[in-house]
């Protein structure tokens, strides 16, 4: 017994050194995995709060409520943080004394919410927005959003963009007529032509720094141009390096141009009213104006016309219907 301890223990031992390759032959896959994990549990704060403005349907009803009482609602509404930045102690923000009035009946939060920022805009006359930032939801003035502090460094690669494929369509072309004169002559080589004609050099094509450059003044001409170093903003700058955009913005610059690297949560606030259309799966379109949400069915909303207005608000509280 003594001597066959030995034995099994090198047998095991060696079952492990030969199954050790099978293990690791899906490497890239495994890294891949750790990637993703990392990635969700970076993302999870903001994925849940995104997922609760797109997938929680309200109802509600406003008549002058101040900005503040509003936003209080909805955040009760979706159980997502949302914090006003407003106009305290000399910086720039919402005014507390904007009001909101709508009535909406199974339209996202995130809908409702953009809505609140085109009422505080026209009353204030200045461009608000909303975007994620440490673990809640900002909404104030873009001016606001777009402090130092708020933005950050990001790369996009583009070097599929402007990367040129040849296409070889400036080639010498065979002469048939030459060749088959040629052919006809006996022992002669006197005088004989080039059985190729044509061609020429290759054509000039722009550099990947010019493509870059193209790539650069669709993005300043379209996305938020008041707000780039090259139009005098101070809201976000942009240079090109080695096949990627380096751009330095807040949050609601970079969702127009990238998006979100992250699926929303599919969860719906505590508010949320059931629709007879059903609630299938969501995402979100980021414009300059606002946010398309595909699969969001119906809904019924009463708006007031947009217009500057108010003088002496009044103290308002939201009315939620039903809910």
């Amino acid at each position: 017994m003594r001597k066959t301890m030995p034995i099994l223990l090198l047998f095991a031992a060696t079952s492990g050194t030969l199954s050790a390759p099978a293990s690791g032959q899906d490497l890239g896959g495994r890294i891949q995995q750790v990637r993703e994990r990392m990635e969700r549990d970076r993302y999870a704060g903001s994925a849940e709060h995104l997922g609760r403005l797109l997938y929680t349907d309200c109802e509600v009803r406003m008549d002058e409520a101040p900005i503040e009482d509003a936003v209080a609602w909805l955040e009760g509404a979706t159980g997502a943080p949302l914090r006003v930045l407003n106009d305290d102690k000399g910086r720039p923000g919402i005014d507390p004394s904007v009001e909101i009035t709508l009535e909406v009946r199974g339209m996202p939060a995130l809908t409702v919410l953009e809505i609140m920022m085109e009422q505080c805009e026209d009353e204030m006359g200045e461009a608000c927005d909303w975007q994620l930032r440490t673990g809640r939801i900002e909404i104030s003035t873009k001016s606001r959003l777009a402090r130092k502090s708020a933005q950050r460094l990001k790369r996009y690669p583009i070097q599929d963009l402007i990367t040129d494929v040849p296409n070889f369509d400036n080639g010498p072309r065979l002469d048939l007529g030459t060749a088959l004169g040629q052919g006809s002559q006996q022992g002669g080589g006197n005088g004989s032509q080039s059985l190729f004609q044509g061609g020429s050099d290759d054509p000039d094509l722009p550099t990947a720094a010019e493509k870059a450059e193209q790539i650069i003044e669709l993005i300043v001409e379209l996305v938020e141009p008041e707000g780039w170093s090259r139009n005098g903003g101070d809201w976000a700058s942009i240079r090109y390096h080695e096949g990627n955009l380096l751009i330095k913005a807040p949050d609601f610059v970079h969702r127009r141009i990238g998006g979100y690297p992250f699926r929303p949560a599919r969860t719906a606030g505590p508010a949320s009213i059931a629709k007879s259309d059903g609630q299938g799966p969501r995402g979100a379109r980021y414009t300059e104006g606002r946010t398309e949400i595909p699969g969001s069915g119906t809904w019924e909303a009463k708006l007031p016309e947009r217009s500057p207005s108010k003088t002496t608000p009044a103290p308002v509280k939201p009315k939620p219907q039903g809910h």
